[in-house]
């Protein structure tokens, strides 16, 4: 009797052990992670926004972002449509690290479209810092220097703070004291304005990204992204 119910035991316990693997092994993934999405899309005045199918906002306006959303880690089908459509103008397959935030922007025209996935960095600047990322989407502009400049400055006065960057593409954070600042993006080279923030109030802990883009009525816009504070 004794031998039997050593071996119930040892049973009991294997059973126990494989159910504890099973669940490992199917657990819910890693953790959660947080995206947003923009619309960069110029001829699109209005999006629909899918992951996973699942539509995360119907009418995402021209210039804008969903704001952060949460998700669980891992890899995910995103897809972008015109409103009101069925028909996707992009379909992607987007991985997402836990403990991470990401920036999708769907961007260039709607024949071309395309997303540019960036890595969020919003750990806070040093004391009376703040952070500033600068992103250039204007498929007229093409690569752009830019300065970023006391408000006021003469750009023949000054060199570019960023050099030709290239449209699609991301320029690192810069932490910079907190105060007032104009932003301008120019063709490179050249030192006649673009895009022009005007003088702007940025304080410190602030993290922001500034997308430079085409403007729906001609011309050249941008927007200002608040990824912290």
């Amino acid at each position: 009797m004794g031998r039997i119910l050593r071996l119930t035991s040892w049973c009991a316990g294997i059973l126990c052990f494989g159910t504890v693997l099973l669940l490992a092994g199917c657990g819910g993934g890693g953790g959660s992670t947080r995206y947003r999405f923009m619309n960069a899309v110029p001829d699109e005045s209005s999006l629909e926004v899918l992951v996973d199918s699942n539509s995360v906002s119907s009418n995402l306006a021209y210039g804008t972002s969903t704001g952060y959303q949460s998700v669980q880690s891992g890899s995910h089908q995103v897809a972008i449509e015109p409103a009101g459509s069925s028909t996707a103008l992009l379909q992607q397959s987007i991985t997402f690290a836990s403990g991470s935030d990401t920036t999708i922007i769907s961007y260039n025209f709607s024949q071309s479209a395309a997303n540019m996935v960036l890595a969020d960095n919003n750990s806070a600047p040093a004391s009376g810092d703040f952070k500033l990322r600068v992103v250039n989407v204007s498929p007229n502009l093409g690569p752009a220097d830019v300065y970023v400049v006391t408000p006021g400055t003469d750009l023949n006065t000054v060199s570019p703070t960023l050099s030709n960057l290239a449209f699609g593409s991301a320029a690192s954070y810069q932490s910079l004291t907190a105060g007032s600042y104009e932003v301008v993006l120019t063709s490179v080279g050249q030192k006649q304005k673009a895009i022009d923030t005007g003088s702007l109030t940025l304080s410190s802990g602030q993290v922001r990204t500034l997308v430079g883009m085409n403007s729906q009525a001609g011309g050249f816009s941008y927007t200002m992204l608040q990824d912290v504070n």
